[in-house]
């Protein structure tokens, strides 16, 4: 008797780059998927970003669409928020080989993922892993002891999983060097809904034009955005003090920032300095960002650590080149992010630098030949590519376990 495969997905919590992933998935006719969660972090109000500062959750829809349950802590409570210390004892009898055909696991990062990795290497049920990790990562996060521990602990840990999907250059290289063989390896993007900013933004055209006039001084200004928490490792200064230099040289140069958290005080010292070379425009939420995305010439993302920013491919598919700090993890010769084809990529911490693309990419020419890449590139990299992979491995596994569909 033929039946569906049963697709369970164990993750913190709903997030607004996988939540449209398993609605996509949950459409496919040969596959029932099943998202189980371990907290109710980003779904109530007055519980959002914590880095950003906010505590508004995001405006778009996390849970229609696809079978899914918050799991209940050890406590008998759902968690508000991801701890590392969350333990879900109904794992035990959702993970069962009459429940279920593989599972989706992201990560070691809760007791609950390691106690799910432990159930299904015991009871035969397949293990698919996609994580952002990237070795510029590892050693921006971790200090010396970690990293040796990691290095110690991870080629085990890794080859728990049966399958993995890289995202990218650096993410492969980085899966390889805890010694992931390669025949386990199907590259799949890391997920976001293009679809969602591509329609926002053909059915609001008017909105954009507003948002330009708004903050351009005259037809020549060209805007460059930031978009990300206000946090160390996110470099929104250095921002600030690349579009300071190189609007010395080029008076059309703009900075728009958005986002916000702990170093807005700092930001604001920094902006109280200047004469409006940067805009503060605080938080802007999932309705409304492919809008102002969409309004700027160019994206930056300056991070000193940065595993995979999705806001990279999220302003590519509206239309901007990117510059990119090298401590980003989605630049490469086949990546998301390619130097000198669609963007930029310059050595983290040298604004000098950072300043020199700014003022390369405020040409006219230059910026619409990367724009159309970062548009075409970003097509390749959106969730219905990753959907279409992931179906890929189901099919095989299928075939592996002489499953009928």
């Amino acid at each position: 008797m033929s039946r569906p495969f049963r697709f369970g997905v164990i993750f913190t919590h709903p997030t607004q780059h996988h939540s449209p992933l398993w609605q996509r998935l949950a459409k496919e006719p040969d596959l029932e998927i099943h998202v189980m969660y371990l907290s109710s972090e980003n779904t109530n109000k007055g519980t959002g970003d914590r880095e950003l500062g906010v505590k508004e959750p995001w405006d778009v829809d996390l849970l229609s669409g696809y079978k899914y349950e918050f799991l209940k802590n050890w406590n008998g409570q759902v968690s508000p928020l991801v701890k590392s210390s969350l333990i879900c004892p109904s794992l035990n009898q959702r993970l069962k080989k009459q429940n279920i055909d593989a599972v989706w696991l992201s990560s070691f990062v809760t007791w609950s993922h390691r106690v799910a990795f432990l159930l299904c290497k015991l009871r035969g049920i397949t293990i698919i892993s996609q994580n952002d990790g990237t070795i510029m990562s590892d050693t921006g996060y971790y200090n010396s002891a970690q990293q040796v521990m990691r290095s110690i602990l991870y080629p085990f840990l890794y080859r728990l999983s049966d399958y993995w999907m890289p995202i990218g250059n650096h993410n492969e290289i980085y899966l390889r060097r805890y010694g992931v063989d390669e025949s386990k390896m199907f590259p799949a993007p890391y997920p976001f809904d293009r679809k969602r900013f591509v329609e926002t933004i053909g059915a609001q055209e008017d909105k954009i034009q507003k948002i330009r006039e708004k903050y351009k001084w005259t037809n020549e200004t060209v805007l460059f955005g930031f978009a990300a928490k206000w946090i160390e490792r996110k470099s929104p200064l250095d921002f600030i003090d690349a579009i300071k230099i190189a609007h010395q040289k080029n008076q059309n140069i703009r900075g728009l920032l958005i986002g916000g958290g702990v170093l807005e005080g700092e930001i604001n010292k920094r902006l109280a300095t200047m004469n409006g070379e940067v805009v503060k425009l605080g938080f802007v939420n999932q309705n409304q960002l492919p809008l102002y995305y969409a309004a700027m010439d160019v994206f930056t993302c300056p991070s000193r650590v940065d595993s995979h920013p999705l806001v990279v491919s999220e302003a590519m598919a509206s239309g901007c080149p990117v510059i990119l700090s090298d401590r980003c993890g989605n630049w490469g010769y086949s990546d998301i992010v390619q130097h000198k084809y669609n963007g930029i990529v310059y050595p983290w911490g040298n604004i000098e630098k950072f300043a020199e693309a700014i003022l390369e990419l405020a040409d006219k020419e230059v910026r619409a030949c990367y724009s159309q890449r970062a548009k075409e590139i970003a097509a390749t990299q959106d969730l219905e590519v990753t959907a279409k992979n992931i179906m890929a491995l189901v099919e095989k596994i299928k075939k592996s376990k002489c499953l009928k569909s």
